[in-house]
């Protein structure tokens, strides 16, 4: 398969430049390369539609429907790689979306990984002279001809220059345009036959041609390297100063859209606990500088790491106790100011008990959508931050990832309980929609609470977080003195708000009467949910949908099988009746399962039933981050694997 995958990268040898003149050449490989697509595709969606079939009747968590899907998960695995580079990032894209995949999947594409073999010399010197205009010789004293790595995109050498300073050479591959337009194009057909296919997931609109927007978008900016030159940068810059972190120096004259130069800082890396002993580093401190860190690049520069997976991250003795070392700034994402604004919010309604204001600034993220009924979205809201609060409050409670197994599913029943017809009343509304940046976010965390528990046995990403969160909701005014007023100010009526709306009370008061009046004389009605009756009614039709297309298929079946052949036009009457009763059968199924998959999530949200076969499903993503200890330490043993193949 990785040979696969390198063949597939010499789609083209012609440069950048040449590559623009694409003629029949170009056409035939552009043919070929697509039938190979689509033939791996059908054949994922065959496998795939069988096992929808097989376990059509069956719970999300069923053991036998897992087992099946993370088979089928490590196959989607195996034919990414044999599709080559272009594939491997965007299942490195896909493994961050949790709202869009089950959880099997996303734990065989985190194992995907860049390494596959690396290019000539020859060519990779051929770049390097015609980008900056001169021989290998003129540009660095010394050039090793054997790559230090190689990855999906391009592969890096060890040089030396002229003053003496250490650096690597990092040299793209050629002909990844070409390549990447091909694949894109490819991938987006795809995706808009994913969104006709795939149903959505549980209160989340599924959105597989945003995906492949996404993922076309972080791919074309990842091969100019003029991207991460700039990110690199800017990164350095905005930890400069802090002595617990190194962000490698760019050398910018020896930069190029397919070549990038910086400083070699080699380091332990982070995942490597015996050489990182060996050397005497803080294992506890450097857990905690590694989560700060990125909840300063998110909360306070706006601009974060997108990948800090092991291979990302070492560590050096530039600092006592150890030095925090961030590689690759070829992903990164930046949050705009009123997301971060949003971001800021959310986290100080938390921390306020306020379930509408966090509400409102989910809805400012983009998390939430506009324009629906929130009621039930804010007693879900505000039963969670009751959760929260008391935990922060009581000494003797505990968070969940603080919980035995059986302790959890209790929590988790005790929930669904509480808030059941809320949770099951939000499934016909897709009210929550997951923009890429913030699956990055949570990925990111997923990788560094792994890494945290590997170097810390005590590691606790939330209380890590707390105090640091506490502090940014002090200074969302500005600072903690202002917030303290403004906080004041509320409890006392004494805001502008507050005064304006004592100024206009004699007006609401008037205006709440008129409001009566009309309720009085029939001119108003009030409209009230009713969830149970909802649930019944909605019930009620897929179940009348069933019986009547099930009826009318019987009975056209019926008529086409009674009907005399006694000419052509009945034959052809009694072949339009067929046909019919099959579409109706269809209809009939379809209807079926719809009403199975309703009555399997009517039970699991009233907490009846089997209870405990849901636990699990109700938090997809707790069950990745459970597993994130593990996940890193697959990583790290693939990462190894690959060295040893080299």
């Amino acid at each position: 398969m990785i040979a696969a995958a390198d063949g597939a990268l010499e789609i083209s040898g012609s440069s950048a430049v040449a590559t623009r003149r694409r003629g029949l050449p170009w056409l035939m490989r552009m043919v070929s390369r697509s039938i190979l697509i689509w033939q791996s595709v059908f054949v994922q969606l065959i496998k795939v539609a069988f096992v929808k079939r097989r376990f059509a009747t069956r719970g999300e968590r069923d053991p036998d429907l897992v087992e099946a899907r993370r088979r089928l998960a490590a196959e989607l695995r195996d034919t990414l790689i044999r599709l080559g580079p272009t594939f491997i990032k965007v299942g490195q894209l896909l493994s961050t979306r949790v709202d869009a995949l089950p959880p099997e999947v996303i734990q065989e594409l985190t194992r995907l990984q860049n390494e596959v073999p690396g290019f000539p010399v020859e060519r990779a010197i051929k770049i390097i002279e015609r980008d900056l205009g001169k021989k290998v010789d003129e540009i660095y004293r010394t050039f090793e001809r054997i790559p230090l790595a190689a990855a999906s995109l391009a592969q890096v050498h060890r040089a030396t220059l002229a003053n003496g300073q250490e650096v690597v050479v990092k040299v793209q591959r050629e002909g990844l345009r070409d390549l990447i337009d091909i694949d894109l194009a490819n991938i987006n057909l795809v995706a808009k036959l994913a969104d006709r296919l795939d149903p959505a997931t549980e209160a989340v609109a599924s959105n597989w041609q945003g995906i492949a927007d996404t993922s076309g978008k972080v791919l074309y900016q990842e091969i100019d390297f003029t991207n991460e030159m700039r990110s690199a940068q800017e990164f350095a810059a905005n930890f400069r100063g802090v002595k617990e972190i190194k962000v490698p120096e760019v050398v910018p004259e020896l930069c190029s859209r397919r070549l990038i130069t910086m400083e070699y800082v080699p380091g332990v890396k982070i995942t490597d606990l015996e050489a990182m002993k060996k050397k005497g580093f803080d294992m506890v401190r450097l857990s905690y500088t590694l989560t700060t860190s990125y909840l300063t690049q998110i909360c306070r520069h706006g601009f974060f790491h997108c990948d800090p997976h092991p291979g990302n991250l070492a560590v050096d003795d530039g600092h006592p106790g150890g030095r925090l070392i961030y590689y690759d700034f070829g992903m990164m994402e930046r949050v705009e100011p009123g997301l971060k604004k949003g971001f800021v919010d959310l986290v100080f309604s938390i921390y306020q008990n306020a379930p509408r204001e966090s509400c409102d600034a989910m809805e400012a993220m983009g998390i939430l959508r506009p324009g629906i009924d929130r009621y039930s979205i804010e007693r879900i809201a505000k039963n969670i931050l009751d959760s929260f609060q008391s935990t922060l409050a009581e000494a003797d409670n505990v968070w969940e990832n603080q919980m035995t197994p059986e302790q959890k599913k209790e929590s988790r029943r005790a929930r669904r309980q509480k808030i059941g017809a809320d949770l099951f009343a939000t499934q016909a509304e897709r009210p929550f929609v997951f923009p890429p940046m913030f699956t990055f976010v949570f990925r990111a965390f997923t990788t560094i609470d792994g890494i945290g528990k590997n170097l810390n046995g005590n590691y606790d990403l939330a209380r890590i977080s707390q105090p640091f969160l506490r502090e940014l909701a002090d200074l969302r005014d500005g600072s903690v003195a202002t917030t303290v007023l403004k906080e004041l100010g509320e409890r006392l009526g004494l805001r502008p708000i507050d005064l304006s709306q004592a100024i206009r009370q004699p007006r609401n008061v008037a205006k709440l009467a008129a409001t009566v009046k009309k309720l009085e004389e029939g001119d108003l009605k009030l409209r009230v949910r009713a969830l149970e009756v909802e649930r019944m009614m909605e019930k009620m039709e897929m179940r009348q949908k069933l019986y009547g297309n099930g009826l009318g298929a019987a009975l056209l079946y019926i008529m086409s099988t009674t009907t005399a052949p006694a000419s052509v036009v009945a034959r052809l009457g009694a072949k339009l009746l067929l046909l019919g009763a099959a579409r109706l059968a269809w209809e009939t199924r379809s209807a079926y399962l719809g009403l199975t998959a309703f009555e399997l999530q009517e039970a699991r949200f009233s907490n009846s039933g089997n209870a405990g076969a849901y636990d699990e499903q109700d938090f997809m993503g707790s069950e990745l981050g459970q597993d994130s200890t593990e996940t890193v330490k697959q990583l790290e043993e693939l990462e190894q694997d690959g060295t040893e193949a080299e």
